[in-house]
């Protein structure tokens, strides 16, 4: 059984001049979509020779309210707009500065592990508890769309005591991501061990294992216009001193994960 049939892929985020590569990488897939904001310029990805289709979402009026620290709405509302219009089974969460030209490896790990959410160590750092790596992930539509729903509920500040919770124990993006996407499952972190929580349901594989991958390289870093760097992650961070993150704080397998 081929996988891929079972996989939406979602590219989100605001469109760049090479952001049509990875529309033509991942034609192998049920279907590419491609979601941003309406005030993008949709002829950037005129260049494209596979098939997508675009999904577009607005800017509230009141954005400065909401919660966005990271771009957490930003990614949340564009990420769920694309899952809304997925056929699959499955979504696969992409950035549109960042390109998987060689995913086997994550597949093949998301054939062995059907039921779990897969990521990469991107961002996943293990001495900050809960974090889960945003970048490159794949869930199933779903539990995704769940997750993605709740989420932009708490940046809305909707449920204020909700979002107070939140912001008293989650500090980083990536952590009111996990938070959202566990509870897209029905687990509820706040409540239970996370570490236990994680290993049950989320595998990561380490982004050396997918070849020639582009990563952002923090893109917007003092809006210096960095685009994708070619060096492998955690290489190729111009936002950190030393020019890469620092592996022994990225997961490197879900196991291995404890919380001290």
């Amino acid at each position: 059984m081929d996988i891929c049939k079972d996989i939406s892929v979602v590219i989100q985020g605001p469109l760049d001049e090479r952001t049509y590569e990875a529309i033509d990488a991942y034609q192998y897939f049920n279907e590419v979509i491609v979601s941003t904001w309406d005030t993008d310029d949709l002829s950037l990805l005129e260049p494209a020779s596979g098939k997508y289709k675009v999904v577009t979402s607005s800017y509230p009026e009141n954005i400065s309210s909401y919660f966005n620290e990271g771009s957490r709405y930003f990614m949340s509302q564009t990420t769920l707009t694309g899952a809304l219009a997925a056929s699959g089974k499955y979504v696969m969460k992409t950035r549109s500065d960042e390109l998987y030209p060689d995913l086997s490896e994550m597949l093949n790990n998301l054939k062995e592990y059907p039921e779990r959410v897969h990521t990469t160590d991107n961002g996943f750092w293990t001495n900050i508890k809960a974090a889960f790596s945003n970048h490159l992930f794949i869930e199933q539509t779903k539990y995704l769309i769940k997750a993605m729903k709740f989420h932009n509920i708490y940046c809305a500040n909707i449920d204020p005591k909700l979002s107070f919770e939140i912001n008293q124990n989650f500090r980083y993006a990536e952590q009111t991501f996990g938070y959202f996407i566990m509870l897209g499952r029905g687990f509820d972190i706040l409540d239970s061990d996370v570490a236990e929580v994680y290993r049950k349901n989320i595998f990561v594989t380490p982004c050396s294992k997918l070849k020639d991958h582009l990563h952002s390289g923090q893109t917007t870093y003092k809006s210096r216009g960095f685009k994708r760097s070619t060096k492998p992650y955690p290489e190729g961070r111009p936002d950190v001193h030393s020019g890469k993150h620092d592996i022994r704080y990225l997961l490197q397998h879900i196991d291995d994960l404890e919380y001290k």
